[in-house]
């Protein structure tokens, strides 16, 4: 592949992504699926845009970029560049030019957690994620699939701190394996894993996943639930509902039970009000905790949509609350960062909802092995250059009466 065919099709991708707001995912997908792209064409060409999205700001000031195409011709450029001699940003040149953040999220990071933990943040949002695998313990210990994972050529590593997770070695095609369609594991990032246990599912219980999406986080509960149980699954997006359902059947999992919802007054609700064990809202939110995956996000978000979501949220929250019986618990967990997201909308809920009671979430995630310094007052806080995967954040809440 030369490089000038490499950096139109960069160039091609960049324009959707940056002037349409595309996902990088979305739009690479787009591209090799309408030519075909061999493995050369896909590796070449995603490193230059995902680098691109990562480090724009910092290319754009070394390269002077103009405006309209001209930029993002200079801005693959840039990146080309970079890629093959990685250079550092100049320690004179302003944090969020190093970082590669808009002012306002570098503010944001600032005012959260002061300048020189930002700093760490910005920085290790700026590198790519690895590719962690969940055991589906229900099926396989981690060491038994670590073997048969290295017996098929694929090297991994334990995470000791995260008790069903392994961390690949590269980003080896490990969903072509028998394994992966034995239902033995899942890709999910080793920060996510941590979301499931702290709900503490047991056997027979009824729990809800309000916002369940493609699933990952619905068959880790189905797994911890011993696939014994009931497991209801709903978001608002029929076709990722499906997809879970595909994968559940891949993972003999039986418990899930799908629907899909308009929004949350849905009638769906009024018939399991105060009768589930156990709610899971994995809530929309801006995705700030996953800007090593999907770097165009920062660079698609603005403050006001932040204010939107934060009272999505809220509802979500208020809604999720009335299905729990007395006793039961509630997770509420979102992939961002940002305060107004997490914490806030958590004191909301516990202010305006006097029969709930804020737990700590070191105790349940302690006692089923897992350990780390994920943890903020009472709620686990997981960023990623603390933790080496993608930033999380989860509370966890109890029914009085």
């Amino acid at each position: 592949m030369t490089p000038d065919l490499s950096h139109r099709l960069a160039e091609r991708v960049l324009e959707e992504i940056l002037d349409h707001h595309a996902s990088a995912d979305g739009a690479l997908r787009q591209l090799f699926s309408q030519r075909n792209s061999g493995s050369t064409e896909r590796a070449r060409v995603g490193d230059l845009v995902f680098h691109a999205l990562r480090h724009l700001r910092r290319l754009e000031a070394d390269a002077e970029s103009a405006g309209g195409n001209d930029r993002v011709i200079r801005l693959v450029a840039a990146a080309a560049s970079d890629l093959d001699t990685p250079a550092a940003s100049p320690l004179f040149s302003p944090a969020p030019v190093r970082c590669s953040l808009p002012d306002w999220l570098w503010e944001t990071f600032v005012a959260q957690w002061g300048e020189e933990q930002a700093l760490a943040l910005g920085m290790a949002l700026n590198q790519p994620a690895s590719t962690d695998l969940r055991v589906n313990r229900a099926r396989i210990d981690r060491d038994t699939l670590s073997q048969r994972l290295l017996a098929a050529g694929i090297h991994t590593t334990p995470l000791e701190e995260t008790p069903d997770a392994l961390r690949l070695t590269g980003h080896p095609p490990v969903t072509t394996l028998e394994p992966f369609h034995d239902g033995l594991f899942e890709i999910q990032d080793k920060g996510s894993q941590w979301i499931a246990p702290l709900l503490g599912p047991r056997p027979g219980e009824t729990v809800v996943d309000l916002c369940a999406g493609g699933g990952g986080k619905t068959l880790h509960l189905a797994a911890l639930m011993r696939n014994q149980g009931r497991i209801l699954a709903t978001d608002t997006d029929a076709r990722r509902l499906n997809r879970l359902t595909q994968r559940a059947r891949r993972t003999r999992t039986s418990l899930v039970r799908v629907q899909t919802l308009r929004h949350e007054r849905d009638p769906w609700f009024k018939p399991h009000v105060g009768k589930v064990d156990a709610v899971l809202v994995d809530a929309p939110c801006s995705g700030t905790g996953t800007l090593r995956r999907h770097p165009e996000i920062k660079w698609h978000l603005d403050p006001a949509q932040i204010a939107a979501l934060a009272d999505r949220q809220s509802a979500l929250l208020n809604a999720a609350a009335t299905l729990l019986r007395p006793g039961g618990r509630l997770v509420y967990a979102t992939c961002s960062l940002l305060r107004q997201e997490n914490q806030a909308v958590v004191e909301r809920f516990v202010n305006e909802n006097q029969n709930f009671r804020h737990l700590s979430a070191m105790p349940p995630l302690a006692a089923q092995g897992y350990a780390g310094l994920y943890f903020q007052e009472r709620d686990l806080v997981i960023l990623p250059h603390v933790a080496g995967c993608d930033g999380f954040f989860a509370a966890l809440l109890q029914r009085n009466r």
